[in-house]
């Protein structure tokens, strides 16, 4: 069984990891880097599903070389760039699921948060104004969107927004995982990493001024959560706190595949 959220993938004993190396898209495939092409002036690649035939990469391609520049969201297909069909100046692509001959991939298009359902686009309701949608899980013929409206962390289910309990000024959902009829979505609330499980809303511990939680995965009976706390990169085992190696470092990605555990991140002193 594997659970896999956002930048990494496990398929057999293949780690598929999706990323970005001096703005420019990659992935890398147990290890070894593999340059993704692209048609703007610079790319990011965010996250990576794989099928028994296919790997999915999506990401967002800019026109200019700053991030406030207008932009694409965009997948490769086995290593090819194609373009999502977008609305607005600045569209990007966050996350990607597959069910069966389903691709789905979850980002924002302006100031909305949208999916793509095989390339055809669809706009989540909002409150706010604006939205953005952070993570994709499909379960059975359900879809599940975690994300943000507004000042608000939410979640998609079907189309219709739930919005999720907090503390803070601030809350934002950034992944979501599902394990039968339980609901789990991290994200952050305020300055604290947490978590909501059906709704309930779970503080995890930290020990740093500033926490997140940004990635999340079920297996049995076992939750997992990758994120930071102050200065660390950390994950969550049912809520046990556990610091990762490297100061000045962050946890965005996880997969669980069998007894072990794979975690991406960022080391600011790489």
């Amino acid at each position: 069984m594997l659970q896999s959220t956002r930048a990494i993938a496990v398929y057999g004993s293949d780690v598929y990891i999706a990323g970005r190396v001096v703005e420019k898209p990659v992935y890398w495939l147990n290890g070894r880097r593999v340059a993704l092409p692209y048609n703007g002036d610079m790319a990011w690649a965010n996250a990576i599903a794989i099928s028994a035939s296919d790997f999915y990469i999506v990401g967002v391609e800019f026109t200019g070389l700053g991030e406030d520049d207008p932009c694409t969201a965009v997948y490769w297909l086995n290593g090819i760039c194609v373009a999502l069909p977008k609305t607005g100046d600045f569209a990007s692509a966050n996350a990607v699921a597959i069910s069966g001959s389903d691709v789905y991939i979850a980002g924002g298009d302006g100031g909305n948060a949208v999916y793509w359902l095989n390339g055809i686009q669809t706009v989540l309701p909002k409150t706010g104004r604006s939205a953005s949608a952070n993570e994709i899980v499909v379960s059975g013929s359900n879809v599940y969107i975690a994300g943000r409206d507004g000042d608000d962390a939410v979640y998609w289910l079907n189309g219709i927004q739930t919005v999720l309990p907090k503390t803070g000024r601030y809350a934002s959902a950034t992944a979501i995982a599902v394990s039968g009829s339980n609901v789990y979505v991290a994200g952050s609330d305020g300055d604290e990493a947490v978590y909501w499980a059906n709704g309930r809303r779970i503080v995890l511990p930290g020990s740093g001024r500033s926490a997140s939680a940004n990635a999340i995965a079920v297996s049995g009976s076992n939750v997992y959560i990758a994120g930071y706390d102050g200065y660390n990169a950390v994950y969550w085992l049912n809520g046990r706190r556990i610091v990762l190696p490297n100061r000045n470092a962050l946890a965005n990605g996880i997969a669980v595949s069998e007894s072990n555990v794979y975690l991406t991140g960022i080391d600011s002193r790489q």
